[in-house]
């Protein structure tokens, strides 16, 4: 479904150097090695030498593996491999103990096969007909996890969690997965992630890692590196270049947030990207006594052109209920049905929308927010936006 909403899969180069863009983020040189080519001399260039063809924005990266993240196995290693022309290492499914299914999927991937510059993992979000999905998103349970906060509980299960017991850390997430954790041939999505990455830092000295997902995946994105800090890892976080995130919900309350930052942040950025009034972001709500959770990290804002700005705080209407923002909701809705049908004029056939993609839209008209719950509300904000640099700082 969400192929068919947007079936973009190439990576847009970054652009030329310009006032106002995203590139004060982060910049990816992929470079190549070998007889290629060389485009200025009209010559070649010897085996070995190496010659930087392509120049990715990180965050172009990280929203396009957010997006593809939704296909299955077969379709992301294809698009990371033949399309991306960088390495796909694996795609893996995390079993869930509570709900006895494989509830939970990410993939990894490097820039290169050899001496790659950055390891990224992204996790699979909300499944737009997944009813678990949609539950895990909105419930307001959540656990303790001692220094690191309360955390919410649907997350912590995707990732690994072992027992419910919100007095003893160690017993509720080990450090290290128990004998007989999950069945054979299975395998838990912290523990088996944390092992690829350990091996893939290792084959590659110079690489950064980076972690992203959409939605559900946002959130998964947010708390894993929060538990390699619990366990104490290090060596990972070290090594970890930044976190980006879309459309993703709450995962914890304020003591998480300082945990995460004090722990996580403290050597890399974090960035919450939220398109206008997407509902997912919005929930689960920070409406003490009722319920307590908050966001984290620098919150990058876009309104409906894709007008950007870098937040202190959470996005407008936080909550998603506000009847201050009902009109505006509403004519958000309206507005980005008509952008979506002519956008494409003004910013290229990249941008035409089908019927699908369309009538996505029109469900806003029904539940304002929904529609703007689409990667490709994200993919098209990255490529477009704009933001002041200062903003940045």
């Amino acid at each position: 479904m969400i192929g068919m909403i947007d079936g973009r899969t190439e990576l847009k180069p970054a652009p030329a150097a310009s006032v106002g863009d995203m590139r004060q983020l982060q910049v990816l040189d992929v470079v190549v090695s070998g007889e290629v080519a060389d485009l200025e001399s009209g010559g070649y260039v010897t085996a070995g030498t190496p010659l930087v063809l392509r120049q990715y924005l990180i965050l172009e990266i990280t929203v396009m593996a957010a997006k593809i993240a939704y296909e299955n196995a077969a379709f992301v290693k294809n698009v990371v491999n033949n399309v991306w022309k960088f390495n796909f290492v694996g795609f893996y499914n995390g079993w869930n103990k509570f709900l006895k299914e494989d509830t939970t999927q990410a993939f990894v991937f490097t820039d290169r096969a050899k001496d790659a510059s950055v390891v990224v993992v992204a996790f699979r979000g909300t499944e737009p007909f997944n009813m678990q999905d949609w539950s895990t998103d909105v419930n307001l349970s959540w656990l303790g996890m001692g220094a690191m906060g309360h955390v919410h509980a649907g997350f912590l299960k995707a990732l690994g969690l072992q027992e419910e017991d919100g007095k003893d850390t160690n017993r509720a997430f080990p450090k290290d997965a128990p004998n007989g954790a999950a069945p054979i041939g299975k395998h838990i999505a912290y523990y088996k992630l944390r092992e690829v990455i350990r091996d893939q830092l290792k084959a590659h000295p110079q690489a950064r890692l980076v972690i992203t997902g959409h939605s559900l995946g946002g959130a998964l994105a947010a708390v894993f590196p929060a538990l390699l800090a619990l366990h104490g890892e290090t060596e990972i976080l070290g090594r970890l270049g930044t976190v980006q995130t879309y459309g993703q919900p709450r995962v914890g309350d304020a003591t998480f947030v300082s945990f995460f930052r004090a722990e996580v942040e403290k050597a890399t950025a974090f960035y919450r990207v939220v398109y206008r009034y997407d509902v997912v972001p919005r929930v689960p709500f920070d409406a003490p006594p009722v319920a307590e959770f908050t966001h984290g990290g620098s919150c990058v804002y876009y309104d409906g052109w894709y007008d950007g700005k870098v937040l202190p705080g959470d996005a407008p209407n936080p909550n998603y209920f506000d009847p201050r923002y009902l009109l505006s909701m509403y004519g958000n809705a309206l507005g980005d049905l008509l952008k979506g049908a002519f956008l494409w004029t003004r910013a290229g056939k990249d941008y035409r929308e089908g019927p699908v993609s369309l009538l996505y839209r029109a469900s806003g008209l029904l539940v304002p927010g929904l529609a703007s719950h689409s990667p490709r509300d994200y993919v098209n904000a990255v490529r477009l936006g704009r933001i002041a640099p200062k903003s940045l700082l």
